[in-house]
């Protein structure tokens, strides 16, 4: 009997050991809560973002953010076409390039934006079998931008093979000003 129940929990272990090994995924959509340091002052608001691998090296990226604080209104947008290799059983390297867009809306005083291009290098990594890390070194420039470098981390709890739990720290530039952003967010992957 006591064989029969460890037969029995070695099978149902397995499939969870198979998710490990499969835990990075390129497509999703996710959303959450943002929180932006710009200027000495914190907005507020949400973001959302997407992927979508397209096989086994690429997927597109997308996202937006958006907070505000006393009427204004920071929005910021990136589209981006990657490319992925894994450096091991449980970790990729990752490279981006892609669109970036800044915006500013203070209502009655007018608005504006900035447009670029942006790229992207880091890895994603299971560093355990439900926690997923990532870190991501990037520069923005051309069009409207000076050029600026940028750094994220991220982690993802992951709730089951669906669903998960996202944190994220976002260290960008913006003019010569830090726009530091903290997220926390739910993420469905599939």
């Amino acid at each position: 009997m006591k064989r029969a129940l460890f037969a029995l929990a070695l099978a149902a272990a397995l499939p969870l050991s198979a998710q490990a090994a499969d835990g990075i995924k390129y497509s999703y959509v996710e959303g959450g809560y943002r929180s932006t340091n710009f200027l000495n002052e914190t907005f507020t608001g949400f973001g959302v973002a997407g992927s979508y691998g397209f096989n086994d090296s690429w997927y597109g990226s997308a996202s937006y953010d958006k907070v505000s604080k006393h009427g204004i209104d920071f929005d910021r947008t990136y589209v981006n076409l990657g490319w992925h290799k894994a450096v091991s059983a449980n970790a990729d390297f990752l490279a981006e390039i892609g669109y970036a867009r800044f915006g500013v809306d203070a209502g009655s005083i007018g608005s504006d934006h900035a447009n670029g291009y942006r790229l992207g290098a880091g890895f994603r990594g299971m560093l355990a079998p439900k926690f997923e890390g990532s870190i991501k070194a990037t520069y923005t420039d051309g069009g409207d931008f000076s050029g600026e470098f940028g750094a994220g981390v991220g982690a993802i709890y992951h709730v089951n093979d669906t669903w998960g739990i996202t944190g994220n720290y976002d260290h960008d530039k913006f003019d010569g000003e830090a726009f530091d952003t903290w997220s926390v967010g739910v993420r469905a992957s599939f």
